[in-house]
């Protein structure tokens, strides 16, 4: 079996800084796409989920072998851990849907958390150092990442996923 490896670029064409996110992962969810799994045989089909903020336009998506498809999209509910620095505010890994499901603080809390308009921002209600559980749904683009059965006669092969995007 083979690792599946993904590389994302993010930028804009002109090289100005947006603000934008713009992440993927191969779904290793147990009950995903992939059923758990993360390394593949030759042959077989990998599910991708690209995360991306509304202001992001996925501009292009090319892999190094095999072929590199939009499937749709999934919800897929998220749970991470927040950390507060000396501060307010903290940052998720992957753009909300909508607000936080469920909050454990881990030690002190901060009090209610509020996500805020580029939905990848959470505010506290007082500034501090701690640290918070979250669980909340994420929209998922969902790429389908098929590969030959060999490449060049081998069997055991890496793949480069790349998915390209630019902020508004």
């Amino acid at each position: 079996m083979a690792n599946a490896t993904i590389r994302v670029q993010f930028g804009n064409p002109d090289g100005t800084g947006s603000d934008g996110h713009l992440s993927a992962e191969v779904d290793t969810r147990p009950d995903g796409l992939n059923g758990g799994r993360s390394a593949f045989n030759p042959g077989e089909t990998a599910y991708i989920l690209v995360y991306k903020t509304d202001n992001v336009t996925i501009t292009d998506a090319i892999c190094s072998a095999g072929s590199l498809s939009a499937q749709g999209s999934a919800v897929v509910t998220v749970t991470e851990e927040l950390m507060f620095e000396d501060s307010d505010t903290a940052t998720l890994p992957k753009p909300a849907r909508s607000g936080l499901s469920q909050t454990v603080w881990y030690g002190r809390s901060l009090g209610g958390l509020t996500l805020q308009s580029d939905k990848i921002t959470v505010k506290a209600q007082v500034k501090g150092v701690a640290v918070a559980k979250v669980t909340y749904d994420a929209q998922a683009l969902v790429y389908a990442l098929s590969s030959p059965a060999t490449l060049n006669g081998e069997t055991d092969f890496s793949i480069l996923a790349l998915i390209k995007g630019v902020a508004s």
